[in-house]
């Protein structure tokens, strides 16, 4: 973790924080569209764990991209990874 700056782990550190969320995604009976079965129902549930997966894989790439010396990419990909977890927040919510 000596090869990058303080700054950009806090910056790719926060994409952790949707991991401490996940039974609420995994258990917590959420849907984004009610009175759906089937296939439907599905693609639903699958589209909300991505609120919490992509933030996670949103930190490993990113911090690769930085080592990798696209510090832009990195920083942009991190930045995404805050908009998809407050989006799954406010899915919480």
């Amino acid at each position: 973790m000596d090869q990058f700056p303080k700054w950009m782990l806090a910056l790719a550190g926060v994409n952790l924080l949707p991991l401490l969320a996940s039974p609420f995604f995994l258990f917590g009976n959420l849907t984004l569209c009610q009175g759906h079965t089937g296939v439907l129902y599905l693609l639903f549930y699958l589209l909300t764990q991505l609120a919490w997966v992509l933030p996670l894989a949103a930190f490993f790439v990113s911090l690769d991209l930085y080592r990798r010396g696209f510090e832009t990419a990195g920083v942009v990909i991190a930045l995404a990874g805050w908009l998809i977890a407050a989006i799954g927040v406010w899915l919480l919510l």
